[in-house]
């Protein structure tokens, strides 16, 4: 499956990505990989769903401590669109 990121998705990790930097630069480089290598095994098929039901219905989510990594499937596309990102501790509503 094709792996995209949508708008908000690619903001999210921009504001992740500036602020651990502020205070450590290589730690927001390694979370930034932890990301990306979690999210590109969401290409295999078998692996796809391997993330919970997410909160808003057809979404699933994935957890790469501290980060919530939100997304859909589009099977009929063969597609993979990662929505958002966010911290587990933020209020989502």
């Amino acid at each position: 499956m094709k792996v995209m990121f949508d708008e908000e998705a690619l903001e999210d990790l921009q504001t992740i990505f500036a602020w651990i930097a502020k205070d450590d630069l290589s730690a927001a480089k390694r979370l930034l990989v932890r990301i990306f290598d979690k999210v590109e095994r969401l290409s295999t098929p078998e692996l796809v769903r391997m993330g919970r039901f997410g909160r808003d219905p057809g979404t699933h989510e994935l957890l790469e401590g501290p980060y919530i990594i939100v997304y859909e499937i589009h099977e009929h596309r063969d597609e993979v669109v990662v929505l958002s990102i966010v911290h587990s501790a933020r209020e989502r509503g």
